[in-house]
């Protein structure tokens, strides 16, 4: 079973520093912009997994020497991988009551990168929400609320509140 991870993300910052250099890289393989971006902001970032800040020899934590692994590495700046938000194994729960007809997942979110080369540094989804995106989802859920009731979704409504409340958007990752 996926747990579902979600984390409170500076989208904002993301989007203005980051996102092109990973879209960029996702798409040509090229990763030397990532690795710069990732010498640049050394003291800001940490070790995805863990949390804890870098240590000069990184590098020997990436497996894949691919955008995925320096990307994942590089946006830590804009989250805290130690506060873990995510609904867990209850994401299932809502996702199903969720109409297909949706442009993207409330508890989920949109891709970075194509379709035939997401990010995806754990090969097993990650998504991102804007601040904007996170309001529109936190408004869907809580309607979908009314309809479906249960512990899940009041859960989904909860970890969407607190995303809205910090005005930040969201990383979800499994």
């Amino acid at each position: 079973m996926m747990e579902h991870k979600a984390f409170i993300f500076d989208y904002q910052k993301f989007e203005q520093e980051l996102l092109p250099v990973l879209q960029d890289s996702l798409a040509t393989g090229e990763c030397s912009a990532l690795i710069s971006f990732i010498q640049q902001n050394f003291k800001s970032l940490t070790d995805p997994y863990e949390g804890e800040p870098l240590e000069d020899d990184w590098e020997g934590m990436i497996e894949t020497e691919d955008a995925h692994q320096y990307g994942d590495f590089a946006q830590t700046k804009y989250y805290d991988p130690t506060d873990d938000i995510g609904l867990g194994s209850a994401w299932e729960s809502v996702q199903e009551i969720v109409p297909d007809d949706r442009r993207s997942s409330p508890i989920l979110g949109l891709i970075v990168g194509s379709d035939n080369n997401s990010f995806d540094p754990g090969k097993m989804g990650s998504y991102f929400q804007s601040n904007g995106q996170v309001s529109e989802s936190l408004g869907f859920l809580q309607q979908l609320a009314q309809e479906h009731s249960s512990e899940e979704v009041t859960e989904a409504v909860e970890f969407l509140q607190r995303a809205t409340q910090s005005q930040k958007g969201l990383y979800v990752t499994f």
